[in-house]
């Protein structure tokens, strides 16, 4: 037996169908030579109830037979829940032009013709067998992964809920000492429970960016809408990042243009996106970062939520892959920055839920803007003609 002759696997097991018995008796022994578990039919029924007794790897059919020819079968093979996905192999010594392509349209894998070449036919076997084999196994990589990411929700959306009860009531038991320790001047201890309450908080933080980034991989994320100005979203967002503006001494510039305009969305997730820009601007820059957050209207009416700052800026190499989950621009073991890197994914998923678009920009050694860009159908009242002196430079490159 030739080299060329070994079967990808000892255990394949062939259906031979075909009312030719000498084909039937040189095909068989080509492949039981070759290692095959061959079983031979002479029409389609009895290869039907063949295959219904134990279902083949592989069906060499050939197309003119009585009963049921090799055309009907394999119809029936690409129309069966229980075989539809078992390859087939026509053979024929038709002579007529249009019999290849009838069997392919019929569901044919591979097709030979008459009389057998039978170092192609052996050749042809052994490609079909491990190309179905190569199917089944990604077929499975790709359940397998599925099932994996379906636990992964459940086990994050479970562990949300079971750390932030004992959370919630870590960070309200310590704002209590916290007062206590307030009304008995005991600095020390008020200073221990200010980081009880802030780690608590840190935590939490991090388990509810964690359970958003699982809902904004697994489908949209679930929108509370609301009509809200843009004037109430940047000022939650603000207070959200205030103890961070303080203690980095950073200076906040605020700039909104349409204070009363109203945009329909949900006020918490989009101020929580905004605060996340501050924060980054704030965690990637030195004590004292300028920082500007603007909200103004577009050219073509989209209203366009800005963050910029004058610290260090991102790399050209990294903006194309810092907006990916849990990623920053320093990911290494010895990174000076905490954080799960979702800040920015968070960012990207919460306006694309919104039917907007997500744009982060660096120009070259001067800091970093991102822009989050809502659609003109979400803004909902309070629009007017604005001056559009200066808003271009703040949206270039933004599209």
């Amino acid at each position: 037996m030739h080299a060329t002759d070994q079967p990808p696997r000892p255990e394949a097991h062939i259906l031979l169908v075909d009312d030719d018995p000498i084909m039937c008796e040189l095909a068989e022994n080509r492949l039981t030579e070759a290692g095959y578990q061959v079983r031979v039919a002479h029409h389609g029924q009895a290869a039907i109830r063949l295959m219904e007794d134990q279902a083949p790897d592989l069906v060499i059919s050939d197309i003119d037979m009585p009963v049921m020819d090799g055309f009907e079968l394999t119809r029936f093979i690409r129309a069966s829940a229980a075989f539809h996905e078992i390859p087939v192999i026509v053979i024929t010594a038709s002579d007529r032009a249009d019999v290849a392509g009838d069997a392919f349209e019929a569901g044919a894998t591979s097709f030979l013709d008459k009389p057998i070449n039978w170092t192609l036919f052996s050749h042809a076997v052994r490609f079909v067998l491990r190309a179905s084999w190569d199917r089944k196994a990604l077929q499975t990589a790709k359940d397998q992964a599925e099932a994996g990411a379906r636990f992964k929700d459940s086990l994050m959306s479970v562990m949300s809920h079971e750390l932030r009860t004992p959370l919630n009531a870590i960070i309200g038991f310590g704002q209590l000492l916290r007062e206590k320790f307030d009304a008995e001047k005991d600095h020390l201890n008020r200073e221990y429970a200010d980081y009880v309450i802030d780690g608590g908080r840190r935590l939490l933080n991090s388990v509810s960016d964690m359970l958003l980034a699982s809902d904004a991989r697994s489908g949209p994320i679930a929108l509370n809408e609301v009509d809200v100005t843009v004037e109430d979203i940047v000022d939650l967002a603000v207070s959200y990042a205030q103890k961070e503006i303080e203690l980095s001494h950073a200076v906040l510039k605020i700039n909104v243009q349409e204070p009363a305009l109203e945009l329909r969305c949900d006020r918490l997730l989009v101020a929580r996106a905004v605060s996340k820009l501050i924060d980054n601007a704030i965690k990637f820059s030195s004590y004292g970062v300028n920082i500007m957050v603007a909200a103004v209207r577009t050219k073509d009416g989209r209203l366009a939520l800005i963050v910029r700052d004058n610290g260090p800026g991102i790399a050209t190499e990294k903006l194309a892959t810092i907006s990916a989950p849990f990623t920053q621009s320093d990911m290494s073991l010895r990174r000076s920055k905490e954080g799960l890197g979702l800040g920015l994914p968070l960012v990207k998923a919460i306006t694309r839920s919104h039917g907007g678009k997500f744009h982060l920009t660096s120009p070259q050694d001067y800091g970093a803007q991102a822009i989050m860009l809502f659609p003109e159908d979400r803004i909902v009242s309070g629009g007017s003609p604005i001056n559009q002196v200066g808003t271009d430079s703040m949206l270039e490159a933004t599209g």
